[in-house]
């Protein structure tokens, strides 16, 4: 998750000096402070586990004593390879609500399968979520409940933009910052493509969504959806989990997990996650884990370089040795 900053640096940061990157660190605390953070209410956690896990008493959302914003906890000792809970399939955000959008799917499915396995997902996903938040704009600009959506509750809990829940990404960043913080560092060319590869992607989304908000009568400028887009993909990128199966079906592709997402990365995480036969997230234990312990799994893979990690979501994963 992009909440979490790690206090060692790993020595595969490449090209990027370690005073230079502890420099960056604090211009990023400073920056916070300057922002005065915006906190999402401890109740649209407590609605999102409710409305995801409803009956599910020994979890809670609190904040994050790994790293910056909130993180997942149990509230109650979890027994070594035993299941802790299970998110059902209806209340992720797959591949399979991507394609069956009511107005979107046909040209979405297009997306998905013009861009290829890497890039696909994380586009259509992202134009599937910005509708969502777009969505939820409406109802509550308008004052109507109807026009709210099946994931309103997760959509609440969502970062949406700089300083949200202390949370930052180098899609809300300046060029002026980019050059600035990263400029002859590997993260540098990294962030950059990444930025470039949003703004074009984006742009066909914006305009997907711009003629869909039309249609629909719905007031919102283009600048707000450019808004949403930009934080459907960054939601995406730092949120979404990759699944792997033999079906080669859309149950084992990437998907959103609402509740899951909350969870801390580690390299040695306490829980794992797997597709169980009817595209539910089952969740399961790495370890006894002690009441009031904070859960954590495992985000992507562990072959990234640190500045990879650093651009794609926010954090540097810890490794046996620092940088001096």
């Amino acid at each position: 998750m992009i909440q979490n900053y790690h206090h060692k640096t790993p020595n595969h940061f490449q090209t990027l000096p370690y005073k230079r990157y502890q420099r960056l660190r604090l211009q990023m605390y400073f920056d916070f402070q300057d922002d005065d953070p915006i906190v999402i209410p401890q109740e649209n956690y407590d609605a999102l586990l409710q409305s995801t896990l409803p009956g599910c008493n020994h979890l809670s959302i609190a904040k994050s004593k790994i790293g910056h914003g909130h993180g997942l906890y149990t509230t109650m000792p979890l027994d070594a390879n035993s299941v802790a809970f299970v998110i059902p399939r209806s209340k992720c955000i797959t591949l399979d609500n991507v394609k069956s959008h009511p107005d979107l799917g046909k040209v979405l499915t297009i997306m998905l399968e013009d861009l290829g396995e890497e890039e696909g997902p994380i586009a259509s996903l992202s134009a599937f979520l910005a509708s969502e938040m777009l969505r939820e704009q409406c109802a509550e600009w308008e004052e109507d409940p109807s026009l709210s959506g099946p994931y309103a509750d997760y959509i609440h809990i969502l970062p949406t933009g700089r300083a949200v829940s202390q949370q930052d990404h180098v899609l809300w960043w300046s060029d002026e910052e980019v050059q600035r913080l990263f400029e002859g560092g590997a993260a540098y060319d990294k962030a950059m493509a990444l930025r470039d590869w949003v703004q074009t992607e984006g742009g066909i989304i914006e305009g997907m969504l711009v003629s869909d908000l039309a249609q629909k009568q719905m007031g919102l400028s283009v600048s707000q959806v450019r808004r949403a887009v930009t934080n459907a993909f960054v939601n995406v990128l730092n949120r979404s989990l990759m699944f792997h199966g033999d079906d080669g079906g859309d149950n084992h592709h990437q998907r959103l997990v609402p509740v899951l997402d909350m969870c801390a990365h580690a390299n040695h995480p306490n829980l794992t996650c797997e597709i169980d036969d009817v595209g539910n997230v089952l969740v399961k234990t790495t370890r006894d884990i002690e009441a009031n312990e904070e859960l954590t799994i495992k985000f992507y893979s562990t072959d990234f370089e640190g500045h990879e990690w650093y651009v794609m979501y926010g954090f540097i994963v810890p490794f046996a040795e620092d940088v001096s």
